[in-house]
């Protein structure tokens, strides 16, 4: 079965290579279905582009094709990679080639069409490394023939980097750490600044009962696979300390207690920004070539402020200041917001014994099991397959292309969830399958939320302990407790507002200034063909950089983004 895949992936990989060694537009196009998608992340253009039809691909390839020089171009031999039959039918594989200053690599699915012949329905091309320049690997540990420690070579190149940072990283996430992790292997010097007082504690801050809903293969850092029995859900005090033995273990060089202060500015002349960081209270300028916002996927917090807040005789918060429901017990509680947040945080406040616990549920939601996720999470991201090439498998397949695979199964998804939904539609809670039906994935890609994976609440909204108020606002807060849009009221010791977050960029209006942040990309969001708008990618303002998204984004992204930096530190591509 091999071989006859085999064949099929190779005689398309002739045709294929031999029109773009030739050049030849017209003759690729016909190594693509009418309906195919080509997915280029910067070998024709130094951007992430995905093309959707013959007709787009061949405009895009015109002027950009025959000057991109590639050749070379072989099966890739690495497992995970090698040609497979995948369940829709199609074929997979994995292939490599070669450009004048670069190399590359890139993965193809192959459907059959009319007359039987094998064409694309998706092809990936996507740099792998500039040439000299690769990605240094593996260090042999001993240095200058066994006669400087450890602690020497690493101080040494901590000092080097602290005077002179050729990346400032804004938050040591795990964002920012991956990047610094990357930026090491590609010899770009890089400092990562971080407000709170240790690695980790912006986790350490957040609800006990947090864990991370995606299955660990997904969420693994760069580089560093978690152990073999490593919880399937990682939680929130072992992702902070993973966090923290990571920064160290992978030698990055991070300023804990440390923040930028207000106007930094670029000087257009030296292509290096001017930055002021209070590092443990003391004032250090730095001047790096580049500036990357790895603070967070989301701003500050969205904070609705309804009237008669200041006569409520209870308490307020935001969802990111719960501390767990423990305290309290016997109170009613009334959350604001369906999300993954508002969802965990009214389970455990109903696990803890409040007195009553309502969620308002303002919109639409999408609930899956955890489950399906997890399962959907699976089929990439397998065991025993290295997370890399996992990504790569992914990512080869454009967002707009899974988002019509998803819609086409709008139907299958409902049925896969209605065992849970008959728990839920009882109590009012309004339910989505994503924007469009295409399912909760997009939700993720588009908002970063408004989904969530149902842990166990469910049960709870089915017996009656938790509530749901579905479709309302709070419209007015009294002594005693809220008013709803609809009218209605509801006593209420406890309102948390699990309502969300700003845009990422109103924190670095701040830093940067508005008039250079207000001129970017939105940091997240998916633009007209399905490519993320901001992330590691260029913003419209030189040096300045946006590292948003879940683990798995970062984590194929970092070199994406690194091979961008290091073309404009070479001279290869210009910083404007």
């Amino acid at each position: 079965m091999m071989s006859e895949l085999q064949s099929y992936v190779e005689h398309w990989l002739r045709e294929f290579a031999l029109a773009v060694s030739n050049g030849d537009v017209a003759a690729l196009r016909q190594t693509i279905l009418p309906h195919g998608w080509l997915r280029d992340l910067l070998v024709f253009t130094w951007d992430f582009r995905s093309l959707e039809g013959r007709t787009k691909i061949s405009a895009y390839l015109a002027d950009t094709l025959a000057p991109a020089h590639l050749s070379g171009f072989k099966l890739d031999k690495r497992e995970g990679l090698r040609p497979e039959r995948a369940p829709d039918g199609t074929i997979g594989a994995g292939f490599t080639f070669d450009m004048p200053a670069r190399r590359g690599r890139g993965y193809v699915r192959l459907l059959e069409s009319e007359g039987g012949k094998w064409r694309a329905i998706s092809a990936l091309m996507m740099v792998e490394e500039i040439k000299g320049h690769e990605e240094r690997g593996a260090e042999l540990g001993t240095y200058e023939g066994h006669t400087v420690s450890w602690e020497e070579v690493l101080q040494d190149r901590r000092s080097n980097i602290e005077r002179d940072p050729y990346v400032v990283i804004m938050g040591a996430g795990q964002n920012g750490l991956m990047m610094a992790a990357r930026f090491k292997q590609m010899n770009l010097p890089a400092l990562v600044i971080e407000k709170k007082r240790r690695v980790g504690d912006q986790w350490r801050e957040r609800y006990p009962t947090l864990s991370l809903h995606s299955i660990k293969n997904h969420h693994t850092m760069l580089y560093q696979p978690y152990p073999a029995n490593w919880p399937e859900f990682t939680s929130r005090d072992k992702m902070a300390d993973w966090l923290e033995q990571y920064s160290i273990s992978q030698d990055l060089v991070v300023w804990t207690n440390s923040y930028p202060k207000p106007r930094a500015t670029y000087d257009p002349s030296t292509k290096r920004w001017s930055i002021v960081v209070s590092k443990d209270g003391t004032d250090v300028t730095l001047h790096p070539a580049h500036i990357v916002s790895a603070i967070g996927s989301t701003g500050p917090p969205h904070i609705p402020s309804p009237p008669g807040k200041e006569v409520f005789k209870g308490i307020t918060m935001h969802s990111s200041d719960y501390r767990g429901g423990a305290e309290f017990s016997g109170k009613g509680a009334v959350v604001v917001g369906a999300g993954q947040s508002g969802a965990d945080i009214s389970q455990d406040l109903a696990v803890r014994g409040a007195a009553a616990v309502t969620m308002v549920q303002r919109s639409t939601t999408c609930v899956i099991s955890r489950d399906t996720g997890a399962g959907v999470e699976r089929t990439t991201y397998l065991n025993g397959v290295p997370a890399d090439i996992c990504d790569i498998k992914f990512n080869a397949v454009p967002l707009g292309l899974r988002r019509k695979e998803g819609h086409e199964q709008e139907a299958l998804q409902w049925e896969q969830e209605a065992a849970l939904h008959a728990k839920l539609k009882s109590s009012g809670l309004k339910l989505n399958m994503g924007k469009d039906g295409s399912g909760h994935v997009f939700l993720i890609y588009e908002r970063l939320g408004v989904y969530r994976w149902d842990v166990g609440l469910a049960d709870l909204i089915e017996s009656g302990q938790v509530k749901v108020k579905s479709g309302v606002e709070i419209a007015n807060f009294t002594e005693s407790g809220v008013v709803f849009t609809d009218g209605s009221e509801l006593p209420a010791d406890l309102v948390i507002f699990a309502t969300g977050w700003h845009d990422p960029r109103t924190t670095l209006r701040e830093i940067c200034g508005a008039e250079v942040v207000d001129g970017t990309p939105e940091a997240w969001g998916m633009d007209e063909e399905g490519e993320i708008k901001g992330t590691c990618r260029p913003t419209g303002h030189p040096g300045l950089w946006y590292a948003v998204g879940d683990f798995a984004t970062t984590r194929f992204h970092s070199k994406l983004l690194a091979l961008q930096l290091k073309a404009i530190q070479i001279g290869m591509l210009s910083s404007a």
